[in-house]
C-alpha cells in the first residue's frame, strides 16, 4: 500500500514554484505599478486684457498680388479765382487811371502836344489820374517850363504821391533850379514835404533856418556861389499866379 505523506522534496518543489510566479508579476507590473495614478492637469486658455490689444499686431491679412490699382480721381479741378474780382477799388482805379494817361500819350505822340495835353489836363484829373501822370510830365518838362511844375507841387490839392514825384524831380534838376524850390515849399502853409525840404537843405547850407525863407535863400545863394553858379531868384520867389505859361 503506497504512502499518502507529502513528501518533502514535493513541499519545496511547490514553494519555488510560488516564488517562481511572485517574482515574475513583480517583474512584469513594473517599478512604477506601485505609484499612485498622475492627477489630470486641465489647460486653460489664454485671455488677452483689453489693456494690450494696442501692444499687439491686428491682424490683418497679408496683401494680395491681385490687388487692383486705385483707378485715378476723376474730381474736376478746382476752379481758379478770377484776378480781378481779387483787386480793390483802389487797384481798379489806378489801373484805369494808368489806361487813360497811357491814352492821351498814344493820341499825341510828340513831346510837345503830350507835355501840353498833360499840363493843361492835369488841374481837372483825379488823384489817381493825377499820381498816374506826374511821371510823365517830370519826363516831357523842361527846366523853361518848371514854373508849372512847381506850381503842381505847392498846391494843396495834388495827391501827396504826385507831390513826391515832383519834389524828387527838383533834385534831379540844375541846383540853382531845384534848391530855391526847396525854399519855396518850406515857404508854403502847411505843406507835408516841407520837413523834407529842411532836412535838405539843412545839410546843403550847413545850418537851420527853420521858417525863415529869406535866410535859405540866402544860403542856397551862397552856396551856389561857392560852385561858381550865379543864382538869380526867380524860381524860388515865384508865386503860383507867376508861374511861366505852357509852352513859351
Amino acid at each position: 500500500m503506497q504512502d499518502r505523506r507529502f513528501s518533502p522534496l514535493l513541499i519545496v518543489g511547490f514553494v519555488v514554484a510560488v516564488v517562481g510566479m511572485g517574482a515574475v508579476g513583480w517583474y512584469l507590473s513594473g517599478p512604477d505599478a506601485t505609484k499612485p495614478p498622475a492627477p489630470k492637469v486641465t489647460v486653460q486658455p489664454t485671455q488677452t486684457k483689453k489693456d494690450d490689444l494696442s501692444s499687439t499686431s491686428p491682424l490683418v491679412p497679408p496683401p494680395s498680388d491681385n490687388t487692383a490699382t486705385p483707378a485715378p480721381s476723376t474730381a474736376p479741378p478746382a476752379m481758379l479765382l478770377n484776378p480781378t474780382a481779387n483787386t480793390t477799388a483802389e487797384q481798379r482805379a489806378r489801373e484805369a487811371a494808368d489806361q487813360k494817361v497811357g491814352l492821351l500819350l498814344a493820341q499825341n505822340p510828340t513831346v510837345e502836344g503830350a507835355r501840353e495835353k498833360l499840363l493843361v489836363l492835369f488841374p481837372g484829373f483825379t488823384p489817381y489820374e493825377k499820381i498816374a501822370a506826374a511821371p510823365h510830365i517830370v519826363n516831357l518838362v523842361g527846366d523853361e517850363q518848371l514854373g508849372t511844375v512847381v506850381d503842381f507841387l505847392k498846391n494843396p490839392t495834388t495827391p501827396i504821391e504826385a507831390q513826391e514825384t515832383f519834389f524828387n524831380d527838383m533834385l534831379n534838376r540844375p541846383p540853382q533850379l531845384g534848391w530855391p524850390v526847396l525854399v519855396d515849399i518850406i515857404g508854403t502853409p502847411n505843406h507835408q514835404l516841407a520837413a523834407r525840404a529842411k532836412e535838405l537843405l539843412t545839410t546843403i547850407v550847413g545850418t537851420d533856418n527853420g521858417n525863415d525863407t529869406t535866410a535859405w535863400l540866402q544860403g542856397v545863394q551862397a552856396q551856389l556861389k561857392q560852385q561858381g553858379i550865379d543864382y538869380e531868384p526867380s524860381l524860388g520867389q515865384r508865386t503860383p499866379g507867376q508861374a511861366q505859361a505852357v509852352g513859351q
